[in-house]
C-alpha cells in the first residue's frame, strides 16, 4: 500500500476504508461459510444418487453381456441403432449464492423397442429398458456434480478473498492508521512545546 500524508484529512479517510474493508471481510466469511455448507450438501447427494446408480449400471452391463452370448455384437448394435428412442436435453441455469449453475432437464421421447421384441434376446430388452430408466439419473448426477466443481471454485476464490483482507489488506491499513497517529500526536507534542516556549519567551 503507497505511504499516505500523515494529516487527520487521511486519518479520517483511512478509518472510513478499514471499516468497509472490515464489513467486507465480514460479508465475504459468511459467504464462504454458506457454500461450503450447500458444497457439503451437494456431496452427500453425489454419494446418494452414485450408490443408487451403480448396481443398475452394473445390472445393464450384465444383461448386454448376456444378450451377446445369444446374438453377435453386431446384430445388437444394428438393432440398437433401429431404436427409436431420443433424449433431448433442456438448459436452465439457477442461482447458488451468487453461483450461477446448470439445471438440466431431460426429455425422453420415442420407443426404445421400434425394432420389435420378437426374435430379440430378452436380455437385450431389458437392458434398453434400464439404460432409459436410469438416464435421467445420470443427467442428475452429471449436473450436481458440476454444481459441485462450480462451488469448490467459488469457495477457493472467496478463500482466497478473505484471507487477503484479514492477513494483508486489513493489517497494512491499520499499520498506516497507527503511523499517521502516531506523527499526529508527535505534531501535537512538539506544537505544545513550541507554544510553551513562546509563553516562556513573552512572559506569559
Amino acid at each position: 500500500m503507497a505511504a499516505v500524508k500523515p494529516t487527520r484529512q487521511e486519518a479520517l479517510k483511512l478509518k472510513k476504508k478499514i471499516k468497509t474493508a472490515s464489513r467486507g471481510h465480514s460479508l465475504l466469511t459468511d459467504k464462504r461459510d454458506g457454500l461450503i455448507q450447500e458444497f457439503l450438501a451437494i456431496i452427500q447427494e453425489v454419494i446418494k444418487l452414485r450408490g443408487e446408480l451403480t448396481p443398475k449400471i452394473v445390472e445393464a452391463i450384465q444383461l448386454f453381456r448376456f444378450a451377446q452370448t445369444k446374438v453377435s455384437t453386431e446384430a445388437i448394435q444394428e438393432l440398437i441403432h433401429l431404436s427409436q428412442a431420443k433424449t433431448y436435453l433442456e438448459l436452465q441455469t439457477k442461482s447458488i449464492m451468487g453461483v450461477t449453475i446448470p439445471h438440466i432437464i431431460p426429455h425422453l421421447q420415442g420407443d426404445p423397442f421400434q425394432y420389435g421384441t420378437l426374435g430379440t434376446p430378452k436380455d437385450l430388452d431389458q437392458a434398453l429398458l434400464t439404460i432409459q430408466n436410469i438416464l435421467p439419473l445420470l443427467v442428475k448426477l452429471a449436473e450436481i456434480e458440476f454444481t459441485a466443481r462450480l462451488l469448490a471454485e467459488e469457495i477457493e476464490a472467496t478463500r482466497r478473498r478473505v484471507n487477503a483482507l484479514e492477513y494483508v489488506i486489513l493489517p497494512e491499513m491499520k499499520t498506516n492508521l497507527k503511523s499517521i497517529q502516531n506523527s499526529l500526536d508527535e505534531l501535537t507534542r512538539q506544537e505544545k512545546v513550541t507554544i510553551m516556549k513562546v509563553k516562556e519567551i513573552l512572559g506569559l
